[in-house]
């Protein structure tokens, strides 16, 4: 019998933490992201499986890869020559920022990866099978997994942080159809890498249903700041749209990724017939985005 097991991160998983699952059985045991670390159990692992390598979900790998016989990445998490080369790809605006806020978590160097597997396919380690599903909106790599009638949701954390959309390589229409995607997998039970506490499937799809409205809420707020006449994604950040409040010791970091964030949610709006690119940056245009909201949400609770 294959046994899933939610091991929550400090200060119950919240970032710059993270939850972790162990998946057990008689004969295999696989631990799925180390950003728990140090409240992993004892003992072991047959392999480390990396959902992606964001910060929170990878510190803790230097103290816990001596406890495992192999580790496994999605492909595109392909090998770092330094923890440089990571916040380039993340944060390409604030890299000394971006490693100092990695230092700060504890996280020291990149995982290294003895094999990757494609997001989409099945990943088997003796006798337990994970299927694996790309969720691309939140980063190109980022890989939800389902393992005995359990789906870990990953960053689709369905916490009030998110949805996080901030990479150059992340988008929020993607971040949309990878929720719905989430709601159609006929699991029994969910998880999530920020939230405590496991799901069954209704409580689950009720939530992607809010978590998808919560995204589409962003974009309202940016809507409603576009009164203000043409804006810049710059101009936009700090004024409560996504976050009410930065982290302390955060600030910089998260205003940043707030801007990105408001740059790729202007062209949604744009997609919606809500706003306009003009010279000096964008306008809002007339449109009913109530209906926008309407539409998503009954599409995710059409799988319940």
């Amino acid at each position: 019998m294959v046994k899933v097991i939610l091991v929550e991160g400090l200060n119950r998983g919240k970032f710059p933490f993270s939850n972790c699952i162990v998946v057990e059985s008689e004969s295999v045991r696989v631990l799925i992201d180390t950003g728990c670390y140090p409240n992993l159990p004892e003992g072991s692992f047959d392999a480390i499986v990396y959902t992606h390598f964001h910060p929170d979900h990878i510190r803790g790998f230097e103290a816990v890869a001596s406890k495992a016989r192999k580790v496994f990445a999605p492909r595109g998490e392909e090998p770092y020559r330094s923890l440089r080369d990571l916040a380039v790809r993340f944060a390409p605006g604030i890299v000394d920022e971006w490693l100092s806020m990695a230092e700060y978590i504890g996280l020291s160097r990149v995982p290294e990866v003895d094999e990757y597997y494609e997001p989409g396919e099945d990943l088997c380690l003796k006798n337990a099978c994970f299927k694996t599903y790309p969720a691309r909106g939140h980063l190109l790599t980022h890989t939800l997994i389902e393992v005995e009638g359990h789906l870990h949701l990953v960053d689709i954390d369905l916490t009030g942080f998110g949805p996080w959309y901030a990479n150059p390589e992340s988008n929020p229409s993607l971040f949309l159809d990878d929720i719905e995607m989430a709601s159609r997998v006929e699991a029994r039970t969910y998880t999530t890498a920020h939230k405590p506490g496991a799901m069954a499937r209704e409580e689950a799809t009720l939530m992607l249903a809010r978590y998808a409205e919560r995204l589409i809420e962003h974009a309202e707020a940016i809507y409603k700041l576009l009164r203000e006449g043409p804006s810049r994604p710059e101009d936009l950040a700090g004024k409560g749209a996504i976050y009410r409040r930065y982290i302390p010791g955060f600030e910089k970091v998260m205003r940043y990724f707030e801007a990105m964030m408001v740059e790729k949610l202007l062209p949604l709006l744009s997609l919606w017939g809500c706003a306009k690119r003009v010279k000096d940056g964008w306008v809002r245009r007339e449109c009913n985005l109530k209906l926008v909201r309407e539409k998503v949400k009954h599409r995710i609770l059409s799988h319940i």
